[in-house]
């Protein structure tokens, strides 16, 4: 009986070891997805909601790795895995086998899955989604395409966003334009509450948001300026309750009156008194 436990025991240490190496082994292979195999190439499509401009740092089977920080990802032209949710793919022709690693394109910022690498022995392609995802809001996270500004928001709390800019030729009429919902998948989807509004400029742009209803955020009274063309992406930075402007006598409230500066905790209402109506102002 002594001598059976004892086999027993053994057995179950080695099932434990086994299921340790297997757990490991899935660790490593799972790192990037397959999507399919075959052919003498390897194709790499990787997802990235920080980098505007990764690029792919790789050895192909026994040879030398590529100088670093590597070479430039295109965005991706496969419709399951679109540019637009931030998809990028990279092509090794008579490639069989692939050890690589991404990086925010300087080779700053890498993602080495862990300084594991990605490996993988089989001709195919193969989805990686990054592992470095430090989105801030305000962030580019799209590249220029050559057709100006898209700006991403996401209002947590409003139910109508409304854009207030200046690009170049004045300020827009307070409280601005209203946005639409995302046409943007994934991350930045409508689905995921995102709204955009495209501006055709390719000078500076000076960004406010607010409701409707004279809740602003105006990046803390600073406003959000941007120099480059691209697509950025803010979050919502002030979620307080729309307040109602009380409709009584002795109270300045109605047509010919008007905000024309607001920040997150105050507004500026400016009038000429001579003529009753609102005077022209900006931020």
């Amino acid at each position: 009986m002594t001598l059976f436990t004892a086999r027993l025991h053994r057995s179950a240490a080695f099932i434990g070891c086994m299921a340790l190496v297997s757990n490991l082994l899935t660790s490593v292979t799972t790192a990037q997805t397959t999507v399919s195999t075959g052919g003498t190439s390897v194709h790499v499509l990787f997802q990235t909601d920080k980098w505007v401009t990764p690029n792919i740092h790789y050895k192909a089977g026994s040879g030398s790795w590529t100088t670093s920080p590597g070479v430039a990802m295109s965005a991706s032209n496969n419709s399951a895995y679109p540019s637009n949710d931030g998809w990028f793919q990279f092509d090794v022709s008579s490639a069989t086998s692939l050890e690589f690693v991404f990086n925010d394109g300087v080779g700053a910022v890498w993602d080495n899955n862990n300084n594991a690498n990605y490996k993988v022995s089989v001709a195919g392609t193969y989805s990686v989604v990054s592992k470095v995802s430090d989105f801030k809001t305000g962030d580019l996270v799209r590249p220029s395409d050559g057709t100006g500004y898209h700006i991403l928001f996401q209002p947590i709390t409003w139910a109508k966003p409304y854009m207030h800019f200046n690009a170049g030729s004045g300020w827009t009429t307070v409280p601005g334009y209203i946005m639409t919902p995302s046409t943007y998948a994934g991350k930045f989807s409508a689905a995921n509450g995102w709204y955009q509004y495209d501006i055709s400029s390719t000078s500076s742009v000076e960004i406010t948001f607010n409701d409707g209803n004279g809740v602003w955020d105006s990046n803390l009274n600073a406003n959000y300026i941007r120099t480059s063309p691209g697509t950025y992406a803010f979050v919502n930075q002030n979620t307080a309750a729309p307040t109602t402007s009380p409709s009584v006598q002795g109270y300045i409230n109605g047509p010919g009156y008007s905000v024309t500066s607001a920040s997150e905790d105050a507004g500026v209402l400016t009038i000429n008194l001579a003529v009753n109506t609102a005077s022209t102002s900006t931020p």
